[in-house]
């Protein structure tokens, strides 16, 4: 039973008392076997019972996932803290672009009333007067109105343009204080001369 290219340790010697079971165990194997003498049986037993132990081990070391070292974990816990505050400061964002988009549609709404009152208190009265009809008049105001929302896209899109291509940025002027009107030059709109005419 004595397995082969297997040194045996001369100088060391493991001294027992044994169970009395495992006495009987041994005993019985030595008959079945027919071997005359402990040792070899004993030195089987350790063999297969330190392979039980080795297969034992590397099943309970591969079934256990491996911890995240505690760098790993406290950085993981930063980006989590990170993500949190920036989607926190990102919704206060959406709130306050809500609020700035309702306020400009008021400031919209009472620019168009304020000039229609103006335009019906001061240019329909005169534009009747001189016989043109309320079709003309209608198309009058809202030529002027086309003509006031075309010059305002073209000068918001002349501000974007500006500002992309300026090595400034859109929150530097030349007195360091966020003025945009500091760095770009706007030209005056054109003067409705068909509305003059008319009134």
């Amino acid at each position: 039973m004595r397995t082969k290219k297997r040194a045996l340790v001369a100088t060391k010697v493991y001294g027992f008392n044994p169970w009395m079971d495992q006495m009987l165990s041994i005993n019985q194997i030595m008959e079945s076997t027919g071997q005359k003498s402990e040792a070899p049986i004993i030195r089987d037993l350790i063999d297969e019972a330190l392979a039980a132990r080795k297969r034992k081990t590397s099943v309970t070391e591969s079934a256990a996932p491996p911890q995240p070292s505690q760098e790993l974990t406290d950085g993981l816990h930063a980006i989590q803290a990170l993500l949190l505050r920036l989607i926190e400061q990102d919704e206060t964002h959406v709130r306050v672009q809500s609020l700035n988009l309702e306020l400009l549609q008021e400031t919209l709404a009472e620019a168009h009333a304020g000039r229609r009152t103006v335009w019906d208190a001061v240019s329909v009265t005169a534009l009747r007067e001189r016989g043109i009809s309320e079709g003309e008049i209608a198309r009058l105001f809202e030529g002027d109105t086309e003509q006031a929302r075309t010059v305002a896209y073209d000068l918001a899109e002349k501000i974007k343009d500006e500002l992309l291509n300026s090595d400034l940025g859109p929150n530097v002027s030349e007195g360091g204080d966020g003025n945009r009107q500091g760095v770009l030059i706007y030209e005056e709109p054109p003067i409705d001369d068909h509305l003059d005419a008319q009134v």
